[in-house]
């Protein structure tokens, strides 16, 4: 099953917190912070890593670079991973994971590893500088030219943040973990590979047929699951995505039309049976540019009110504007690339 083939990061207190949930059904988890007071919040954690002189980055999320620069041991450790996928998780808000987890999927797509980021987003009455640097850091994550599959948590979803890690790591558990198989057609590894591989932002939704009302579910309640009723930021509605994947649970048949009726038409649709749950996903999505904008430039807005009232009016003038962000287009080698050649060079 592909869960053999996936290692997790987690960086920064969010991002290890969700890794640990990893790391107890039995994934191959490395945990990344700069906080010894972090990760005292998880004392049965393994494959603990601490940035050394970075005590959580003085809540500089740009002393990332430095950071890593000057603990080698922890790029090499990131450069020996075997699983041929990574899946690198960070709170977006924060500090430590928001600065690192840019350079460490960057260096792990320069090894010509499949990489999956998740970011977890900060609700929107959080503090402005936790949600300028989701903003950044989705920003940076979006211009990785050999990325794979980013994953935007919604962290608006439930009021319990534990909740929504829990949910999140039980969508990716199962579908990791989906060793399904039929006479018919067969949802394999190859193609979920495919997704993960597909840039763009990835959506899933898990059901099972064993609820409380002890009902099969239905091809609506997946597609509410997928589009709607999920933890995950809200998709553009341009009918963009790659691909769709389906496992249908047992006998149960979800119409993949009525999925495409509501996200778009795909280049390939991967449908499979016999499942232990039903499972629907989408890649290859545009990114949610229009939220996340908005999120920066609301955030941008209250700053600039703040210093008005202290009357900093000649500090605005270092506040740079939140521009409307784009899809991003292939490029050539950018700075951010530029500079975790100098991560491996340092070595």
């Amino acid at each position: 099953m592909l869960k053999n083939e996936v290692a997790i990061i987690g960086a920064g207190l969010g991002g290890t917190t969700v890794a640990y949930g990893f790391q107890q059904r039995n994934y191959n988890a490395a945990l990344i912070n700069g906080s010894t007071q972090d990760n005292e919040t998880l004392p049965d954690a393994k494959n603990v890593m601490v940035l050394e002189g970075y005590d959580g980055l003085a809540g500089d999320r740009g002393l990332a670079f430095n950071a890593l620069k000057d603990n080698n041991v922890i790029i090499k450790k990131i450069l020996d991973i075997k699983e041929k996928i990574v899946v690198c998780i960070a709170s977006g808000g924060g500090t430590t994971g928001s600065g690192v987890i840019p350079h460490i999927c960057t260096l792990l797509s320069a090894k010509e590893k499949i990489v999956v980021a998740v970011l977890l987003m900060p609700r929107k009455d959080e503090s402005i500088q936790k949600r300028l640097n989701a903003y950044n850091t989705a920003k940076e994550l979006m211009k990785i030219e050999d990325m794979g599959a980013i994953i935007f948590v919604n962290n608006e979803a439930y009021s319990d943040l534990g909740k929504i890690n829990a949910v999140l790591i039980n969508m990716l558990d199962s579908f990791f973990s989906d060793n399904s198989s039929s006479s018919g057609s067969n949802f394999d590894d190859s193609e979920k590979i495919k997704m993960l591989k597909d840039r763009g932002a990835f959506l899933l939704s898990v059901l099972s047929d064993k609820n409380a009302e002890g009902e099969k579910v239905t091809t609506q309640s997946m597609v509410n699951a997928l589009t709607a009723k999920n933890i995950f930021l809200p998709i553009n509605n341009d009918g963009i995505v790659g691909n769709i994947g389906i496992v249908n649970q047992g006998k149960n048949n979800i119409n993949e039309h009525e999925i495409e009726k509501a996200i778009g038409t795909p280049e390939n649709v991967f449908i499979g049976h016999n499942g232990a749950v039903n499972i629907a996903c989408a890649s290859g999505l545009s990114f949610p540019t229009e939220y996340i904008s908005k999120l920066g430039k609301d955030a941008l807005q209250e700053q600039k009110k703040r210093l008005e009232k202290r009357k900093g009016f000649s500090l605005l003038d270092d506040l740079e504007e939140i521009p409307q962000l784009e899809q991003p287009e292939k490029k050539s080698k950018n700075k951010r690339t530029s500079m975790s050649f100098e991560l491996l060079q340092n070595l």
